[in-house]
């Protein structure tokens, strides 16, 4: 018995994280697919993405009509392939620009998608949220629980909006070249999530764990939106645990660059490198989660 449960982790552990490769690939090679885009060819990126918005659809329409119901609605078909084009579609269009341009960043985009989508997998195969249904009061080791997971999301939401907002108004009061803001964009965000998904789920665990926490909002099926805000609460707290313990591990090997390269002018230490690594992993989580929640993906 023990030997088929072990197998059958394997083989989960095995087909998430292929699965998270391609959704990581996907996802980076439509992202920097469209930011190629808009610095090069507009009119290029759009019909790529258009193209492959209605070539998807069509399979999907098609792909129903083969093994979908009579009676199931088209609805659901459609926006999963208007979702899959569009990073398909982004991704394609961004290669042939990248490849005709020569531009290197997007073989980068590509790495950073297969290194985050494989370790996405991994973990969003192995761990499921806790199944903890409403009571007149969860509190102890079940709202320790609850909290942590309520805590991180929030705290993420809460850290970027707050971090941001810093950025912004310091703008006002010091001069920041427009070239220097996407990148301080980013590591106000990437900073502002790590902070505040340690902060929330260390207040979680206290609150949920003394006093009481809610239950997430389950269902007898996980899918569609119920799916992708199950989803993007869980993936959010799970992958900030992967995303700090990563770091953490290879905080004092991966040198000063990385950090210089998100924006962040300072010395790698532990410290800060769980905070980045809990801010890339909840920003990370958050969205994969939410699209593999919301496509039943679990």
């Amino acid at each position: 018995m023990n030997e088929t449960n072990n197998q059958n982790y394997f083989k989960k552990a095995i087909w998430g994280m292929i699965g998270g490769t391609v959704w990581g690939l996907l996802f980076m090679g439509a992202l920097a697919g469209v930011l190629i885009g808009i610095n090069q060819s507009l009119r290029t990126i759009i019909s790529a993405l258009l193209m492959g918005i209605l070539w998807c659809t069509i399979m999907s329409l098609i792909w129903k009509s083969l093994i979908g119901r009579q009676d199931e609605s088209s609805r659901n078909y459609i926006i999963a392939g208007i979702i899959g084009g569009f990073f398909l579609g982004g991704a394609v269009g961004g290669f042939i620009l990248a490849v005709l341009n020569r531009d290197a960043n997007f073989g980068r985009a590509y790495i950073s998608g297969i290194f985050l989508g494989a370790i996405f997998g991994l973990v969003w195969s192995l761990f499921k949220p806790p199944m903890i249904l409403g009571g007149t009061r969860i509190w102890g080791k079940q709202g320790a629980i609850l909290g942590a997971v309520w805590g991180a999301f929030l705290g993420t939401i809460v850290g970027i909006v707050v971090t941001i907002g810093l950025l912004f108004w310091s703008q006002a009061n010091v001069e920041i070249t427009a070239s220097k803001l996407p990148q301080l964009f980013m590591a106000a965000a990437i900073f502002g999530a790590g902070n505040g998904a340690i902060g929330g789920a260390i207040s979680g665990i206290i609150l949920g764990g003394l006093i009481m926490a809610p239950p997430l909002p389950l269902a007898l099926e996980l899918i569609g939106s119920r799916g992708a805000i199950v989803g993007a609460i869980w993936g959010c707290f799970l992958i900030a645990i992967a995303g700090a313990v990563i770091s953490s591990i290879v905080a004092v090997t991966i040198g000063d660059d990385l950090l210089l390269k998100l924006g962040i002018n300072a010395q790698v230490t532990v410290v800060r490198g769980v905070i980045v690594g809990a801010g890339i992993g909840s920003i990370w989580g958050m969205i994969s989660g939410a699209i593999w929640g919301g496509f039943g993906r679990w």
